[in-house]
C-alpha cells in the first residue's frame, strides 16, 4: 500500500510540475475546460487516500487551478483537518501549499466563498499556533496578516456576509492575527495597519457575543505587549470605555476579566493618560472595587483548583491594574476607605495562602498611595491599620513582598505614632536590623530608610539592637562607592544611632568606621558627581564627630 501511494505521489507531482510548465497553476494561461474538468474527476477520486503528503499534493494542485464553491469546501475542510496534527506541518513546507492557500485566501470574496474561508483561515490560525516558527514566519512573509486584516475589515463592514458565517470568520480571523503576533516582524505591521481600529469595532459590534468578544480581547491582550499599540490604544478612548464596559458587563467571565485587566493593566503601567481618563470619564475605581469584593469572595468558597485558580489569576490582574492607576496623584487622594480595606483583606488572604503575586500587588497599590499620604488624606487616616498589617509581611519568605512593605513602613514612618507602633512591637527592630545583612540592595536600603525614621527620636534608641551600630559598618564595607544611594542612607542611619549616643560604637567599631569614611572623602577613590553632593556631607560631619566625640541632632 505505501509502495502504491508513492507511486501515485509521484504521478501527482509529475502532473503538478507540467501543469506549472504549461502556465495553468499560475494562471498565466487557461486551462481548457474539458482538460480542467479530466483533471478535477482523477484527483478527486484520489481524496479518499489517507495518506497526508498525497493529499496536500492533490490539494496545492486543485486550489491553484481554481475550483467552485462546492468542492472549495470540501478541500478547506480537508486542509484543515490536516493542520490538526503537529507531524504535518513539515509536509506543509516541503509541498509549497502555505502559498497557495494564502493566495487562496488574499483573493476570496468573503460573502460567496465564506464558509471555504472559515476553514482556510482556520488552517492558518492553527499552523500559526504550531511551536515551529518556519510556518509563522513564511506566513507573515507571503502577506497571511495583510490579508486577514482586509477580511477583519470585511466582516466588520460588509452587510452581505451572512451572520453566522461572519461570526465563525471573525472567531478564526481574530485568533489567527494573535497567533502571529509571536513573530519578530509583527509588532511594525500591526501599528502601521492599525488593527487596533479594527479589533475595537469588532467588541463593538459583537459586545453581547462572548466568544467573539473573547478572541478580540486575546488578540488585544497579546498586543499589548508591544510599547506602540499601547500609546495607540491609550489615545483610543473608545476602546479604553470598551474594555472597562467589558469588566461591569461580565463579572462571572473570568477569562474575559483576567484580559481585559491585562489590556488596562499594560497599557497604564506605560501611560499615565489612560488611567487619569479612566478616572475622569468612567468609574474605574468603582469597577475594580466591586471585582475585588466579588472575586476575593469567591476566592473563599470551597471550589475546584481550576476555578480558584483563575480567581487569583483575576484579582492579581485587577489589582495590579489598580496599583497602575494609583501611581497618578490624581487617582490615589481619590481612594475610598472602602478600596483601602479591600486591600488589606485581599493581602491577608494572599498572606494566609502564600499567593506572593497578590501580595506584590496589594503591597505596591498601598506603596503607590503612600507617596500622597498627606495628613488628612484617607491613607493617612488608615495609617495605624496599615502599619500592623504591614508588618506581618516582613517574616514572608519572599523578598520582593518584604521590600515593598518596607516601601510603605518607609513613607508611613515619618508620622510619629507610626513609629511608636514599629518600637512597641518585639519582632519588628530585629527583623529589620536582620535585613540589613540582605543581599538584596534594595531590601538593605528599604530596611535602612524604616530605620532612619525610627533613629530620629532619642527615646526610641533604647529598644535598638547592640549590633545595629556593626551591622550599620557591615552595609558600608559591603556596598562600598558602588551605590550612592544606598551608601548615603546607611550614613545616615550610622549618623542618628551614633549622634544621640544612646547606642554607643566600641573602640574596633569607631576605627572601622574613620577608615571607612576616610576612604568615602578620598577623591581618588571617587570624584562621581552625586556621590560628592550626597555622600561628603554625611561622611564630613560623621567623621568629625567621631574623632570630636561631639553630640549633633540627629537626620
Amino acid at each position: 500500500m505505501e509502495m502504491e501511494n508513492v507511486d501515485i505521489r509521484a504521478q501527482v507531482e509529475e502532473l503538478s510540475e507540467c501543469l506549472l510548465r504549461g502556465g495553468f497553476l499560475t494562471g498565466a494561461i487557461t486551462l481548457p475546460h474539458q482538460h480542467k474538468v479530466k483533471v478535477f474527476q482523477c484527483l478527486i477520486n484520489l481524496l479518499t487516500s489517507k495518506d497526508s503528503r498525497l493529499l496536500l499534493k492533490i490539494a496545492r494542485v486543485l486550489i491553484s487551478l481554481g475550483i467552485h464553491e462546492k468542492n472549495l469546501v470540501s478541500i478547506s475542510k480537508l486542509i484543515f483537518k490536516l493542520t490538526r496534527s503537529e507531524n504535518n506541518d513539515t509536509l506543509f513546507l516541503e509541498e509549497r501549499i502555505v502559498h497557495c492557500l494564502l493566495k487562496l485566501i488574499s483573493n476570496a470574496k468573503l460573502a460567496e466563498e465564506g464558509q471555504a474561508m472559515v476553514y482556510c483561515i482556520g488552517a492558518i490560525k492553527v499552523l500559526s499556533a504550531n511551536t515551529d516558527n518556519a510556518i509563522g514566519d513564511l506566513l507573515v512573509q507571503y502577506g497571511a496578516i495583510q490579508a486577514l486584516h482586509r477580511h477583519l475589515q470585511s466582516c466588520n463592514s460588509d452587510p452581505d456576509i451572512p451572520a453566522d458565517v461572519g461570526r465563525s470568520l471573525l472567531v478564526q480571523i481574530l485568533g489567527a492575527l494573535r497567533n502571529l503576533c509571536d513573530i519578530s516582524v509583527t509588532e511594525a505591521l500591526l501599528e502601521e495597519l492599525d488593527l487596533s481600529r479594527d479589533v475595537h469595532m469588532t467588541i463593538i459590534k459583537h459586545f453581547n457575543d462572548s466568544e467573539v468578544l473573547l478572541t478580540s480581547c486575546r488578540l488585544l491582550s497579546r498586543m499589548s505587549l508591544f510599547g506602540g499599540f499601547c500609546r495607540i490604544l491609550g489615545e483610543n478612548t473608545d476602546c479604553l470605555k470598551a474594555l472597562l464596559k467589558i469588566i461591569d458587563n461580565y463579572p462571572h467571565d473570568t477569562q474575559m476579566l483576567l484580559r481585559a485587566c491585562f489590556i488596562l493593566g499594560n497599557v497604564t503601567a506605560r501611560y499615565s493618560a489612560p488611567a487619569l481618563y479612566l478616572h475622569a470619564n468612567g468609574s474605574i475605581l468603582d469597577s475594580l472595587l466591586s471585582l475585588c469584593k466579588e472575586y476575593k469572595g469567591r476566592l473563599l468558597e470551597k471550589a475546584t483548583k481550576e476555578k480558584q485558580a483563575g480567581f487569583k489569576e483575576v484579582l492579581c490582574k485587577a489589582v495590579r491594574l489598580l496599583t497602575n492607576l494609583l501611581q497618578n496623584e490624581e487617582i490615589a487622594v481619590a481612594v475610598s476607605p472602602q478600596l483601602i480595606k479591600i486591600l488589606i483583606s485581599l493581602g491577608e488572604i494572599s498572606l494566609k495562602s502564600n499567593i506572593h503575586e497578590i501580595s506584590l500587588n496589594v503591597l505596591c497599590g498601598l506603596n503607590n498611595m503612600s507617596y500622597y499620604s498627606d495628613e488628612g488624606s484617607i491613607f493617612h487616616k488608615h495609617r495605624s491599620l496599615l502599619t500592623d498589617f504591614l508588618i506581618r509581611f516582613l517574616s514572608v519568605n519572599h523578598t520582593g513582598v518584604t521590600i515593598e512593605a518596607l516601601g510603605v513602613l518607609g513613607n508611613l514612618s515619618q508620622a510619629e505614632d507610626v513609629v511608636q507602633t514599629l518600637v512597641e512591637n518585639k519582632h519588628f527592630l530585629t527583623l529589620a536590623t536582620t535585613m540589613l545583612d540582605g543581599d538584596n540592595a534594595d531590601l538593605v536600603y528599604k530596611s535602612c530608610g524604616v530605620l532612619v525614621n525610627v533613629t530620629r527620636s532619642v527615646e526610641h534608641h533604647r529598644h535598638l539592637p547592640d549590633q545595629l551600630v556593626g551591622q550599620c559598618i557591615n552595609v558600608l564595607k559591603d556596598v562600598g562607592v558602588s551605590d550612592v544611594d544606598l551608601t548615603t542612607v546607611a550614613l545616615y542611619l550610622t549618623w542618628n544611632i551614633l549622634s544621640l549616643q544612646e547606642l554607643k560604637a566600641n573602640d574596633e567599631e569607631r576605627e572601622a568606621l574613620i577608615h571607612l569614611l576616610s576612604s568615602h572623602l578620598d577623591l581618588e577613590t571617587c570624584a562621581d558627581e552625586r556621590w560628592l553632593e550626597q555622600v561628603h556631607p554625611v561622611a564630613k560631619n560623621l567623621l568629625a564627630f567621631l574623632r570630636a566625640d561631639s553630640a549633633y541632632e540627629p537626620l
